[in-house]
């Protein structure tokens, strides 16, 4: 005969020995159930590996071919534009042809008269002068050496000029006097040889340059003989 408190024991014993075995058999029907409701779980490591060389394969497909020997790679040539006549024709020279062409078109009174406005830009007083002329070596005698004036005047010796026809026809028609020499100041005629020489004498030379050049003109004798 067992004692209560031994028999108590086995009854303790048994029961935890029930609950263990309950739950393991529980556990074991768990695994069973999920085995059997998922059957793609098995073997998915492999199948994973499998897409990958699938999707390899797909990769192999969009890669291009090599060339086979007998073909032939297709070049795609450019054509460039035809070039026109007038644009062949154009370069740097253009501008200086330009220049030329309208020099061309120009007439001669155009070109007389902008050499002259030339002339006048130099100086505010210009002796044309023809240099064999002996009233011109007079007049140029007063004007530049007996006197000092600044700004110096600019001397044209028509006879060396390459207009100087056409350049003394002109200032006939613009100042009345075509004989030379022909003195302007400012524009304006003052005389030839003996009007100069007249001037000097007077002692006026000097007054009259500055009274027609402004103040623009100084002129101051060399010396107190008024004699050439």
């Amino acid at each position: 005969m067992f004692s209560p408190r031994r028999l108590r024991l086995y009854l303790i014993s048994a029961v935890i020995l029930g609950d263990v075995r309950r739950t393991q058999a529980l556990r074991a029907a768990g695994t069973s159930q999920l085995g059997k409701s998922n059957p793609n779980l098995k073997g998915s490591s492999r199948d994973h590996g499998n897409d990958k060389d699938n999707d390899g394969g797909v990769f192999d497909k969009l890669k291009p071919g090599a060339l086979r020997p007998g073909d032939k790679q297709k070049t795609v040539k450019v054509e460039e534009p035809e070039q026109t006549p007038t644009s062949a024709k154009k370069g740097k020279g253009d501008g200086k042809d330009e220049e030329e062409a309208t020099d061309d078109t120009k007439s001669e009174d155009e070109i007389v008269n902008e050499e002259m406005n030339t002339i006048l830009k130099r100086s505010p007083i210009i002796i044309f002068s023809k240099s064999y002329c002996p009233y011109s070596k007079k007049a140029k005698y007063f004007m530049l050496e007996k006197y000092n004036i600044t700004p110096a005047p600019f001397v044209v010796e028509l006879d060396e000029h390459p207009l100087g026809r056409q350049l003394q026809d002109l200032l006939g028609t613009n100042t009345g006097r075509r004989t030379v020499p022909n003195i302007l100041v400012n524009g304006k005629t003052i005389g030839g040889g003996d009007d100069i020489e007249s001037l000097y004498l007077s002692g006026d030379l000097g007054t009259k340059l500055q009274a027609l050049g402004g103040k623009r003109v100084t002129a101051v004798p060399h010396s107190a003989d008024p004699d050439p």
